[in-house]
């Protein structure tokens, strides 16, 4: 953001942001502020183009007051609409944070990682271009642009002063709370994949707990003892592969009853 004083008019530069189809487009405005004039200069397809031009098509009327203050009511409503639709984008922003969210409680994927860093990236993006706007503030309430030097300016428009200052205030508490948000996308994507790689531990642990009384008996009729009386009955090889079948079916009902399967 630029802000530079002259004996004839008042520059100011500015850099706004929008989010389109998801992306978040930063472009330059540039003000003349003069006491005969303000001259906006900025692309055809930026949303200040269309306002303005609007209020020229329409010949919006002031009230009865002074030409001074009808620039200064022109300025403020430029401001206006440019912390609207700034809200309006962080809202957006706000919607796509909230929508990835649930698709990570949902289930959390790869391809997640990508668009957490992505929103991230636009979220520092909004908040970087809009704590600039804090210095308009400033220096509107210490009085150091142009139309403040006019009593008539405080007079009819006071209210207007100390909304706009406000109004940047509150878009930049909203900016940096979008920005929290996107960071915790990181902490819940994170909770998500340890969620998942505990229930599967709890599930490994489960087959662990069934096979070792089959290991324990594989290993028994596995040494090479001589003398094994089992290895002699008729039914002794059908009867242990029943036990380890019961084994088997035993365990996995105890862990579904204790829900652990």
């Amino acid at each position: 953001m630029k802000l530079d004083l002259f004996e004839k008019y008042d520059f100011l530069s500015v850099n706004t942001f929008e989010i389109v189809d998801n992306k978040a487009e930063i472009e330059e405005v540039n003000i003349y502020l003069s006491d005969n004039f303000i001259l906006v200069v900025c692309s055809e397809n930026h949303f200040i183009y269309e306002f303005v031009k609007n209020m020229i098509l329409n010949n919006i009327k002031m009230e009865d007051t002074p030409s001074i203050v009808s620039l200064f009511k022109i300025n403020y409503l430029i401001f206006k609409n440019i912390i609207i639709h700034e809200f309006e984008s962080l809202e957006k922003v706000e919607d796509m944070i909230l929508k990835l969210e649930d698709e990570i409680l949902e289930g959390a994927i790869d391809d997640h990682v990508s668009k957490i860093n992505y929103i991230r990236g636009i979220t520092r993006t909004v908040v970087k271009n809009t704590r600039p706007l804090l210095y308009i503030g400033d220096r509107i309430l210490k009085e150091n642009i142009r139309y403040l030097k006019y009593s008539d300016v405080k007079k009819y428009n006071l209210d207007n002063l100390q909304g706009i200052d406000f109004g940047i205030d509150k878009l930049y508490s909203f900016a940096l709370s979008t920005r929290e948000l996107a960071d915790k996308l990181l902490d819940i994507y994170s909770s998500q994949v340890a969620e998942k790689t505990n229930v599967l531990i709890t599930k490994l642990t489960v087959l662990t707990g069934i096979a070792a009384p089959l290991t324990i008996i594989t290993g028994i009729y596995g040494m090479n003892f001589k003398v094994m009386p089992e290895l002699e009955w008729t039914f002794g090889y059908p009867l242990t592969i029943f036990v380890m079948l019961i084994i088997i079916v035993v365990g996995i009902v105890i862990f579904k009853l204790k829900k652990l399967l």
